[in-house]
C-alpha cells in the first residue's frame, strides 16, 4: 500500500515535470523578450526566436559562444562587476547589446543563477528587453525640456507660471531681470500684486478664466523699484483632465520704448501733415495770387497783340507774352508736382482715343517745330483700340511735354511719336508710346538723374534753353499713376528715345465712331457760330477791374453784351431786374463771394423753374477746385489767367445745351 501510494507520487511528480517543461518550452519560444541561456563556463547552449530576432542573428551563430560576445567590453565589465557583488542575480539593468550587424541596443537585463538537483550552479538565464525606442523617446523628452528652458530662459519676454490661486509658482530668468526682483520676491506671490489697481481690474473684467485665454493686450506692471512700465499682456489658462482650472501661464513683453517711439513717429506723422497742410493752403494762395495779377498782364498783351503795332511793338509785346507764359507754365509745373507728390492727382477712368490724341499733339506743334526747321511725324499701330479706358488729359499733358522738350532739343531733323500695342486682354490694353529727336541727346552722367527734381542735370539745359526742369519729374509721377513706366534712352549729340508703357482699361463692347476725331482747339470765328448764339447777353461778376475790361473786351469782340459788377450782391441785385444768357463768376469777391452768390440764385431758380448756366472763372486751380465750383452749383469751370478760346468752348457749349434742352 505504502509502495504503491509512492509510485503514484513519483508518477504525478514526471506529469508535473513534463507539464512544466512544455510550459516553459511555449514561454522561451513565444516570450516577447529575449531570452538565453548558458551553461557554467557561461557559454550559449540556448536562445529564443525574440533573441534571434533582436540581434539579427541565428542559433547557430551563438552557439557556443560566451554571453560575454554580446555585449561591447565596457558594458561587459560593469555587468560583471554588479553580478559578483548581486551573487549571479541582476534585475533591470540598463546596458547595451551587440547586433551582428555591428549596431548597439539599449536593453534591460536580468538575469538568474541556475542549479542543478544537488544544488550547484549549472548556467545561467538572462532576460533582456529591448528599450532603445523607450530611451529615444525619454531622450527626446530631455532634449525638448532643455530646450523649452533654453527658450525661456533666453526670451525676451516675463514668463510666469500660478497655481489655482494665482499664485507664481515657476518663471523664467527674464522675469527677474524684467522686474528688478528675485526667487524669494517671487515664489508664491500673487500674480495681482504685479499690476497697478486699477490695470488689474480691467484684466479681470475680461474674465479670461471663462474664455481660456487672452493674447495682446496692452496694460501696465509694476517694477520693484515702484516704477510702471507699459506690457503687452498674453495669458493662457491650464486645466486638468476634468476641466478643472490648475492654474495659468503669462508672458509680459515690455512695450514702453516702443509705445514711446509709436507715439513720437505719430507726433511726427502729423507734423508733417501739418506741414503738407500748410505748404497747399501756401500753394493755392499764391497760385490766387499770382494767377490774377497774371490774367491782367497775359489779357493786355494779348488785346493790344488784336490792334494795329508797327514790328517792333509787336516783337516786344510777343516777348513779354513769352515770359509771361512760361512763368505761367512754372507755376502750373509747380502746382502739378505738388499735387502729384502728395497723391492728389485724380486719374479720370473715361473713354479715350488715343490715335486721336496723338495725331493733335502732333498737328498742333508741327508750327513750333516747323519755326525751327524741324519735322513732326507720328506712326500709329493699326491695331491699337480706337477707344480705351483711361484719362485723355493726363496722356496728352505726357505726350505734349515729351514733344515739346524733343523739338526744344533739336536743331534740325526730326522729331517721331510712335504708338504700339505691347498686349490685350479683355480687361486691360498695354500701349507703348515712344518720343524720338534727332536733338542734341542727354550725357551719359546726367541719364540716372533725368526725371528727378530740380537736380545738376537740368541745370546747363534749363539755362540754355529754357523751361522749369520739373516736367518729366511731374510725366514720371503721371505715367506712374497710370500703371505705367517710363525710361530714356540717349546719346550725347545723336539725340534721344523717351518710351513709356500705360496700361488703359479695354472693354470689347466699346464701338467707335471712325468719323468722330477730336479737334485741337482753334478760335472762335463769329462766322461760323448759330444765329442764336451770335447776341448772348453776359453777366460778369469780377472784383479786379483789369480783370473786368479784359473779359468785357474779348467778349464783346463776338458780338456778345456783357454787364460787369464789382461782387456777388451786385450781381443778385441785377438779376432782380435783367435776365442773361449767362453768367461769368469770379469767386473771391468782397460782401458776397462767388459760391454764395451761386448758391442764392439756384435757391431762387427752385420757385421760378428758370436756370441760367454759371461759369466758374476764378485764379483758384488747385486740385478739386473744379469739384468744388460744380458741387456748389455752378455749371462750368475756367481758371485764370483765362485762356480765351476755352471760355469762349465753355460759354457756347453750356448756352448750347440749354437751348437744346
Amino acid at each position: 500500500m505504502k509502495r504503491a501510494k509512492t509510485i503514484k507520487i513519483e508518477e504525478q511528480l514526471e506529469k508535473d515535470l513534463i507539464e512544466s517543461k512544455r510550459l516553459f518550452k511555449v514561454v522561451f519560444e513565444h516570450s516577447p523578450a529575449a531570452i538565453t541561456i548558458t551553461d557554467s563556463q557561461g557559454r550559449i547552449i540556448a536562445c529564443n526566436p525574440t533573441a534571434e530576432k533582436m540581434l539579427c542573428t541565428t542559433k547557430r551563430d551563438l552557439f557556443n559562444k560566451p554571453i560575454s560576445f554580446l555585449f561591447p567590453a565596457e558594458e561587459w565589465k560593469i555587468l560583471r562587476s554588479l553580478s559578483k557583488r548581486c551573487r549571479g542575480k541582476l534585475s533591470n539593468v540598463m546596458t547595451k547589446v551587440l547586433c551582428k550587424d555591428g549596431s548597439l541596443l539599449d536593453v534591460s537585463a536580468s538575469t538568474s543563477v541556475l542549479k542543478d538537483s544537488q544544488g550547484k550552479d549549472s548556467g545561467s538565464i538572462g532576460v533582456f528587453y529591448d528599450i532603445t525606442r523607450e530611451k529615444l523617446a525619454q531622450h527626446q523628452m530631455h532634449e525638448s525640456e532643455n530646450k523649452l528652458r533654453i527658450i525661456l530662459d533666453n526670451s525676451a519676454a516675463a514668463i510666469t507660471m500660478t497655481d489655482e490661486k494665482e499664485r507664481i509658482i515657476s518663471w523664467n530668468s527674464f522675469t527677474e531681470k524684467l522686474f528688478g526682483m528675485n526667487a524669494k520676491d517671487l515664489y508664491m506671490r500673487p500674480v495681482h500684486s504685479l499690476y497697478p489697481p486699477e490695470e488689474w481690474k480691467i484684466i479681470r473684467s475680461l474674465n479670461i478664466r471663462q474664455s481660456g485665454f487672452m493674447h495682446h493686450v496692452e496694460s501696465k506692471a509694476i517694477r520693484k523699484d515702484g516704477t510702471v512700465m507699459d506690457v503687452d499682456l498674453s495669458v493662457n489658462i491650464l486645466k486638468d483632465e476634468q476641466g478643472k482650472i490648475i492654474g495659468s501661464v503669462g508672458m509680459l513683453q515690455d512695450i514702453t520704448e516702443s509705445k514711446r517711439a509709436h507715439e513720437m513717429i505719430l507726433q511726427a506723422k502729423l507734423a508733417a501733415e501739418e506741414a503738407n497742410n500748410a505748404k497747399s493752403v501756401f500753394l493755392a494762395k499764391m497760385s490766387h495770387e499770382v494767377r490774377t495779377p497774371m490774367n491782367a498782364i497775359i489779357g493786355m498783351i494779348d488785346l493790344t497783340l488784336d490792334t494795329p503795332l508797327n514790328e517792333e511793338q509787336k516783337d516786344n509785346l510777343k516777348t513779354a507774352k513769352d515770359a509771361a507764359d512760361n512763368l505761367l507754365s512754372l507755376i502750373n509745373d509747380i502746382l502739378d508736382l505738388s499735387r502729384a507728390q502728395s497723391g492728389k492727382v485724380v486719374i479720370e477712368e473715361i473713354e479715350i482715343n488715343v490715335p486721336d490724341i496723338i495725331k493733335n499733339v502732333c498737328k498742333g506743334l508741327m508750327i513750333l517745330a516747323r519755326n525751327k526747321g524741324v519735322d513732326v511725324v507720328w506712326s500709329i499701330d493699326p491695331v491699337i483700340p480706337r477707344l480705351l479706358i483711361g484719362d485723355p488729359v493726363r496722356l496728352r499733358q505726357v505726350i505734349v511735354n515729351l514733344v515739346n522738350n524733343a523739338i526744344k532739343f533739336t536743331h534740325k531733323g526730326k522729331v517721331t511719336v510712335n504708338a504700339k500695342m505691347k498686349s490685350i486682354t479683355e480687361k486691360d490694353c498695354e500701349v507703348v508710346f515712344e518720343v524720338i529727336d534727332s536733338g542734341i541727346g542727354i550725357p551719359p552722367q546726367n541719364l540716372p538723374y533725368i526725371f528727378d527734381v530740380f537736380t545738376d542735370a537740368h541745370n546747363v539745359t534749363s539755362r540754355r534753353y529754357g523751361g522749369t526742369g520739373l516736367g518729366l519729374a511731374i510725366c514720371k509721377k503721371i505715367v506712374e499713376m497710370m500703371r505705367g513706366s517710363i525710361e530714356v534712352e540717349s546719346q550725347e549729340g545723336q539725340g534721344s528715345v523717351f518710351r513709356f508703357i500705360i496700361i488703359f482699361g479695354f472693354r470689347p463692347d466699346l464701338i467707335a465712331n471712325p468719323e468722330v476725331e477730336q479737334k485741337p482747339s482753334s478760335e472762335v470765328e463769329v462766322s461760323s457760330m448759330p444765329e442764336e448764339l451770335r447776341h448772348l447777353r453776359i453777366l460778369l461778376a469780377e472784383d479786379n477791374i483789369v480783370n473786368q475790361r479784359i473779359v468785357v473786351k474779348v467778349l464783346e469782340k463776338l458780338g456778345w453784351k456783357v454787364t460787369a459788377v464789382n461782387n456777388g450782391q451786385e450781381a443778385l441785385n441785377i438779376l432782380n431786374n435783367q435776365t442773361f444768357d449767362v453768367i461769368l463768376m469770379d469767386d473771391s469777391m468782397p460782401l458776397l463771394s462767388g459760391v454764395e452768390a451761386t448758391q442764392i440764385i439756384r435757391r431762387e431758380e427752385k420757385q421760378t423753374g428758370q436756370h441760367v448756366p454759371i461759369i466758374a472763372m476764378t485764379a483758384n486751380a488747385m486740385v478739386g477746385d473744379r469739384e468744388k465750383y460744380l458741387a456748389s452749383g455752378m455749371d462750368g469751370y475756367v481758371s485764370k489767367p483765362i485762356d480765351r478760346n476755352l471760355l469762349f468752348q465753355e460759354i457756347v457749349d453750356l448756352v448750347s445745351q440749354r437751348l437744346k434742352n
